[in-house]
């Protein structure tokens, strides 16, 4: 077990590796097949999980992701043909996760947009308009007239015959639904644009509708090639600090990027498709939970500012020490700090138990700085897993380019913000990526 001191030298000796930053990369690069098809906040570019999968495993191997997010583990293993499961605890990310790993025939998709459109011109006519009951909340969101021209949008799509289509049609209304309410377009947190001019519904809906339908057909296309298409894309609906339905040693690699510790409000960011969907009881009959209990849920969140706990049990000296140093300055931040660390220790010991004997967990992590104390995330992982019982392979620095990931932060309040704001702070210029292998 590598000793807290050794491991502090290590990252710090650590130089950039300039082919672990793929800084040629454009955005058409990591938007590429499936992978544009649904705004996700901080989701690590393709290019990394594929050079990850492609270097440690064979094609059939299964590859996890205990954070699957919106799916990019799992398109990539799908992809070069590995087997993949991800797991999270937000529906919003299982329905963006199942759209993107599932390549449709491009004929079902020309007969999907056509069944769309006569529903939708069908239910603009005089008596035909869909009655849909809406929450208050959604109100909060979108103009009484905007929630009209949404929900025509949104029956039309249940026109479409093919379930598969289905979904890949509301994937792209979730996707839209920011656009067309009064969310400040800019902010990742929930703040309201009153000023904010609307576009027409309609046409932005078919604008992106159209983009996946051309990024699915080259995805059909490729994976048809390789004989990838029937390979196994599974994501569940998991909480990873939990145990996972996977048997002991079943999995080859794991390939992840955890969330960041009280930076981003995962439930916060999706609140309207799941307060959207939430109200829609009839196809979406357990998403009530979550638009009518979205206190309770938004707390369930590993990196969550609303997760706090008492608890101690880091599994890392190294936390130890952050931890007690933010609480001598903010003692509710040092405890949301402290669930996170407990949280990635639950995660760690779970995958432990998954994974074979000699495989790899590859966890992309960033440190940062909370009310001036460094907060060394990847350290932490890295002395959390050898006490598990993983060895290092390789600690990997890498340059994090600001097309990818938002630089700033703002130092009062400690979330990401935008290049205006004066009370920002670069963060994230670099990652890390965390490679060990259980003994």
């Amino acid at each position: 077990m590598a000793t807290p001191k050794a491991i502090l030298q290590r990252f710090e000796r650590l130089q950039s590796q300039p082919e672990w930053s793929f800084s040629t990369s454009k955005r058409a690069d990591t938007n590429a097949h499936s992978h544009g098809y649904h705004r996700y906040p901080a989701k690590f570019i393709p290019q990394l999980v594929e050079k990850l999968v492609t270097e440690y495993t064979r094609k059939g191997d299964l590859v996890c992701d205990p954070f699957g997010g919106c799916g990019t583990t799992l398109v990539e293993s799908k992809m070069l043909g590995r087997n993949s499961i991800g797991f999270d605890i937000n529906p919003v990310a299982k329905l963006i996760t199942d759209t993107k790993t599932k390549a449709i025939n491009p004929k079902t998709l020309i007969v999907a947009r056509a069944q769309f459109l006569a529903a939708y011109d069908l239910y603009g006519k005089k008596g035909k308009q869909p009655k849909v009951d809406h929450a208050d909340r959604i109100y909060y969101w979108f103009s009484k007239g905007m929630v009209r021209r949404l929900d025509r949008i949104y029956k039309a799509i249940f026109a479409i015959k093919n379930k598969d289509a289905r979904r890949f049609f509301l994937c792209a209304f979730s996707h839209i639904l920011k656009n067309c309410s009064c969310w400040l377009m800019k902010s990742i947190k929930p703040t309201r644009d009153l000023g904010k001019v609307y576009p027409n519904p309609k046409e932005i809906f078919l604008r992106h509708l159209d983009s996946m339908i051309k990024k699915n057909e080259a995805y059909y296309v490729e994976l048809k090639k390789s004989g990838h298409l029937k390979t196994t894309s599974r994501m569940l609906l998991r909480d990873a600090t939990k145990k996972l339905p996977l048997a002991n040693n079943s999995v080859d690699i794991v390939v992840t990027s955890p969330p960041y510790v009280t930076s981003y409000e995962y439930a916060d960011l999706h609140q309207l498709s799941l307060l959207w969907f939430g109200d829609d009881k009839k196809n979406f009959k357990n998403w009530s939970q979550f638009s009518g209990g979205f206190d309770v849920f938004r707390k369930k969140f590993v990196g969550s500012s609303f997760k706090t706990t008492d608890s101690t049990d880091f599994g890392s000296r190294i936390a130890d020490e952050i931890v007690t140093r933010i609480r001598a300055k903010d003692k509710s931040l040092a405890n949301s700090i402290a669930h996170y660390y407990v949280d990635m220790y639950a995660t760690f010991h779970e995958l432990h138990r998954v994974l074979k004997r000699g495989s790899k967990i590859c966890a992309i992590i960033g440190n940062t700085e909370l009310s001036g104390v460094p907060v060394l995330n990847a350290e932490v992982a890295a002395e959390q897993l050898s006490g598990i019982g993983f060895k290092r392979t390789n600690f990997i620095k890498r340059d994090v380019s600001s097309k990818f990931i938002a630089p700033w932060r703002d130092t009062v309040s400690g979330k990401f913000t935008n290049l205006e704001n004066p009370n920002k702070k670069r963060v994230y210029q670099y990652e890390y990526v965390v490679i060990m292998e259980k003994k």
